[in-house]
């Protein structure tokens, strides 16, 4: 959450590679000098968030996803929620019985993650419309000054919730007096902080600590580190993690890396105008950072911001068409986040609500039927793959736009304009096969005026060889139905060329998958499977003459109903199986 209020002198931020970052001793000693490079299978799920909310409009606020059946695994809360900046104490007034808060949203399958930042205010206010009010200083501030646990001598800065001072992350006292605020909150059951960059407003730079005088971007750098490893160490690597800053350039600042990719579990771009600007910008952002070696990567659905972050008089009107666009952008992210200042809901959405709801709906649910692939592709990269995202080309390259490869599996190419119309090439080495039409095109052509002026879809292809892992439990994206549920579902593009994925299961186990076609046949490996196999497999035009002894099934009412068989629906051929390790052949 960002609205600027005041006129400050800001001094210029360095801007340094990722790469080039070193990390910093800090903490207790029992804490490890390294961290295991980690996202849980839950934080690939669809995000909400709202500006600003209460307790009842948080409730309403899920339910209403519920009851339109959009997925949700993670509600955010942002500023304001505490009783001040920051004491980690949750408002009674404006979220009574946070406890219960947190347990219903869990029995919803919903995971609460709440907005923090490393100052300790003096003075607090809440500029937006609907915030707040403060009477005096946080409590704990005297009592940090006192001890010397802030920064630069405790002097006050001024940032958009007040006038505060930062936390010192290398005196060890002051860390575990930090810490030992957040552990209430913790142990209650909270998934995680979003962590927001109050650390840019320190205008004394180099920043006096108890190790010395250390840079923005040492400090920066200690600031999330140290929210990671208390979470972790209190909750464990399943269910916790940091939402953090990747590279970021926003309002004054310039752009820099803020927290390091190992300390990223998840990395969102934030504070983008909600225009066609705001997500070129969001997109430039987030390649960067992919180029740097940020793995969870994503973006304010819709945009942040409804005014220019630089120019703050240009108001941005909200675009529908630029909304839907964003949310499909979005679900082809590993992380996908509603969050803006205008609270937006699918439903509130005007004009074309119904477009709206219809598009969200299919598109996180996309998302939420991706997240074995996403999963897996994350940790890919965690063990030295490379990062699921791929910008097409170089920063020059980049503008107007903003292709990518992600997973190296999809082709994702941004409408961003209100045509709705774009020319799509086709990265070389490949056929790409059409995600909403099955045709298939060979890589180094490039497709003229790709029409996508229907605003439920972007350009969206799959290489041909792919093998992707899907949790599928309806016919919402036409990938099956419900009696795909709690099966594997898998879609393959076969190529002359065999092609593998490693599955990253939910027990903790892994599953190999492959497919590869000649002359005759194609063929789909499945290692194991604990509830069945439900495949599609992509066959363009070719006739079949069978599938290893399993009976034709003439329509698809009764393929759903079936243990096993097969059934051919225009380009593709649906195979359903039973549990264990498969070999499904398809000759043609």
């Amino acid at each position: 959450m960002r609205f600027s209020v005041v006129a400050v002198a800001f001094l210029a931020l360095t801007c340094s590679p990722a790469s080039q970052l070193q990390l910093s001793t800090i903490g207790t000693d029992s804490d490890p000098t390294e961290l295991p490079r980690y996202t849980p299978r839950w934080a690939f799920e669809p995000w909400i968030s709202k500006d600003i909310s209460t307790g009842p409009d948080s409730y309403a606020f899920v339910d209403g996803f519920i009851q339109r059946d959009i997925p949700v695994g993670v509600l955010v809360l942002d500023s304001p929620w505490e009783t001040n900046y920051n004491t980690f104490v949750p408002n009674p007034t404006r979220y009574p019985e946070f406890p219960k808060l947190v347990t219903d949203m869990r029995e919803r399958g919903v995971r609460i993650v709440l907005w923090t930042t490393q100052m300790v205010n003096q003075t607090s206010f809440d500029a937006e419309m609907g915030g707040d009010r403060y009477m005096g200083a946080s409590p704990n501030f005297a009592e940090g000054r006192r001890n010397n646990y802030f920064v630069n001598d405790a002097k006050l800065e001024t940032w958009w919730k007040g006038q505060g001072a930062g936390v010192d992350f290398f005196n060890p006292d002051a860390v575990k007096w930090w810490r030992a605020q957040q552990d209430d909150l913790l142990k209650l059951g909270i998934a995680g902080w979003k962590l927001d960059f109050g650390e840019s407003y320190i205008t004394t730079q180099p920043i006096k600590t108890a190790a010395g005088m250390k840079s923005l971007q040492e400090y920066s750098e200690a600031y999330y580190r140290d929210f990671l490893i208390h979470g972790l160490k209190r909750r464990g690597r399943e269910e916790f993690i940091t939402m953090v800053r990747p590279y970021d350039k926003s309002y004054v600042f310039d752009g820099r890396f803020f927290a390091r990719p190992e300390h990223a579990p998840v990395a969102w771009v934030g504070d983008n105008r909600r225009d066609w600007v705001g997500l070129e910008d969001a997109l430039d952002h987030m390649f960067r950072s992919a180029r740097a070696g940020y793995v969870v990567l994503g973006s304010d659905v819709g945009g942040y911001l409804d005014f220019d972050d630089v120019n703050m008089s240009i108001q941005v009107p909200f675009s529908q068409a630029n909304f839907v666009r964003w949310v499909a952008v979005g679900a082809m992210c590993p992380f996908m986040q509603l969050h803006g200042r205008g609270n937006l809901t699918p439903w509130t959405v005007t004009p074309n609500t119904d477009e709206t709801i219809s598009t969200y709906r299919y598109w996180s649910k996309l998302h939420q039927a991706l997240v074995p692939f996403n999963f897996s592709i994350a940790q890919a990269a965690y063990a030295g793959a490379a990062v699921p995202m791929q910008p097409i080309g170089d920063v020059a390259d980049w503008t107007h736009d903003y292709r990518y490869v992600l997973g190296d599996t999809f082709l994702v190419a941004p409408i961003l304009d209100d045509t709705g119309v774009r020319d799509v090439p086709l990265p070389a080495g490949a056929r790409w096969i059409d995600w909403w039409s099955g045709v298939v095109t060979d890589g180094g052509t490039v497709i003229s005026n790709y029409d996508s002026t229907d605003r439920s879809r972007i350009p969206l292809f799959v290489k041909e060889g792919s093998v992707i892992p899907l949790d599928v439990i309806d016919d919402a994206n036409a990938l099956g139905s419900t009696s795909s549920k709690d099966k594997l579902t898998v879609l393959a593009w076969p190529s002359m060329t065999r092609k593998t994925f490693t599955v990253h299961d939910a027990d903790g186990a892994t599953t190999e998958l492959s497919t590869v076609r000649d002359a005759t046949s194609s063929t789909v490996t499945v290692s194991r499977s604990t509830n069945g196999v439900v495949a599609r497999i992509f066959l363009e035009s070719r006739n079949v003459t069978g599938v290893m002894g399993l009976s034709e099934l003439t329509t698809r009412a009764a393929f759903d109903a079936a243990t096993s068989g097969w059934f051919r629906d225009g380009s593709s051929l649906w195979v359903r199986t039973g549990p264990g390790e498969q070999t499904i052949t398809v000759n043609h």
